[in-house]
Parts: structure tokens; sequence; C-alpha cells
């Protein structure tokens, strides 16, 4: 049971943030910006203008909530480093090492920063 749920947040972690990394393009990152922000600007509504007795509480409560701060997390995430990237290669720059290593460590200080202030927000 326990293994399965952290299997699950790791996947809604990792799989937004992938599909953010695979675009090929300024404008497929814009379009995935579009569709991946509205979904997560839907969820943020529903959760707002559901009434509080219909939230739930409890494990359940606080699965949702958890689940949504790490999809909205992992959204923001891959963006901003597809974002780095793409101006990065556009410039003319060659990846390296150095640079892998820096995004790396540019993403699990966003995710520190993200994450706890997405769940104070929910």
């Amino acid at each position: 049971m326990i293994d399965s749920l952290i299997l699950f947040f790791i996947l809604i972690l990792i799989i937004p943030f992938i599909i953010a990394q695979i675009m090929p393009n300024t404008k497929c990152l814009i379009a995935y910006t579009i569709v991946f922000g509205s979904l997560a600007l839907w969820l943020y509504y529903e959760h707002i203008t559901t009434p509080t007795y219909k939230q739930g509480n409890g494990f359940s409560y606080l699965f949702g909530i958890a689940a949504a701060s790490l999809f909205d997390t992992s959204i923001i995430v891959g963006i901003i480093n597809r974002t780095i990237v793409l101006c990065i290669k556009s410039t003319g720059y060659k990846i390296n090492i150095w640079l892998i290593v820096s995004l790396v460590l540019l993403d699990a200080m966003l995710v520190v920063l993200i994450f706890p202030a997405l769940l104070e927000v929910y």
C-alpha cells in the first residue's frame, strides 16, 4: 500500500516534467504551458469553489492536496527548466555536464521552494 502511494507521488512529479523536457521548440512549450497551466488552474478553481463540507477530510483530503501541489510544482519546474535550455541553445552555447548539474540543482531548489508554498495556498 505505501509503496504504491510513493510510486503514485513520484509519477505525478515526473510525468509533467518529462513531457515539458521533450518539447522541441518554443511554440510547443507555449502550447504545453497553455494546456497544462489551464489544467492546473482548473484543479485549483475546483478546490476553491467546492464548499468545505464537500471537500472531505482526513487522509483522502491530504492525499489530494499533496498530489495537486506536486503536479503544479512539476509543471512549473519543467517549464522553467526547458525555457532555460531553449534560451541557452538559441545563443549557440553547447550544453555540457556543468550546465546539466546546475539545472538539476536549480530544479531541486525550485521543488523545495515551490512545493511548500503551493501546500500553503491550497
